[in-house]
């Protein structure tokens, strides 16, 4: 089946490793949808939480370079911050915790459901983040996606050619 094309701007961006020609170049940019403008405004509750803001500021000047993330991507942008932000503070208590139980054995009880608790979170925020880079472009396999196939050439029909019609 092989890999999924890259967004023309990102093959751009890359030099044309492929060696396009203007003609594909040019159907490849109408063929992709474009929804809103490049001004990105930050939302007020990623602004309020540090870290989300943190990489907001990051994911956001990546996206500045290239032209196939608008405005219209703000709420998944916005999302994947805070997810983000959730899972670093995940990890966080998960390390605190951890660190009030060392040397001491551990028993099935409280202590023992909160780190199992945790742990599922940070998976679960891991997991959430790892969806949302391949959606984001944000991890290098997910750059390889979303561009339309080329279009197939008719077949040729010697006997149409000469007039024959469908014999």
């Amino acid at each position: 089946m092989g890999r999924n094309a890259k967004p023309i701007a990102l093959h751009l961006v890359e030099g044309n490793p492929n060696r396009l020609t203007k003609a594909e170049i040019e159907r490849r940019k109408k063929a992709e949808i474009k929804v809103g403008t490049k001004k990105f405004k930050v939302p007020t509750f990623v602004k309020e939480d540090p870290e989300a803001y943190k990489k907001w500021k990051e994911v956001i000047k990546l996206y500045k370079e290239v032209d196939f993330v608008s405005s219209g991507d703000v709420g998944m942008i916005a999302r994947y911050c805070m997810v983000y932000s959730e899972y670093l503070r995940a990890v966080e208590r998960k390390k605190t915790l951890e660190n009030a139980t060392e040397g001491v054995p551990l028993v099935a009880g409280p202590v023992v459901d909160n780190l199992i608790k945790l742990d599922n979170l940070v998976n679960k925020k891991m997991d959430a983040l790892m969806k949302m880079e391949d959606r984001l472009f944000l991890n290098p396999l997910a750059k390889v996606k979303n561009v339309p196939k080329k279009e197939k050439k008719p077949e040729r029909d010697p006997l149409k050619e000469r007039g024959f019609g469908n014999v």
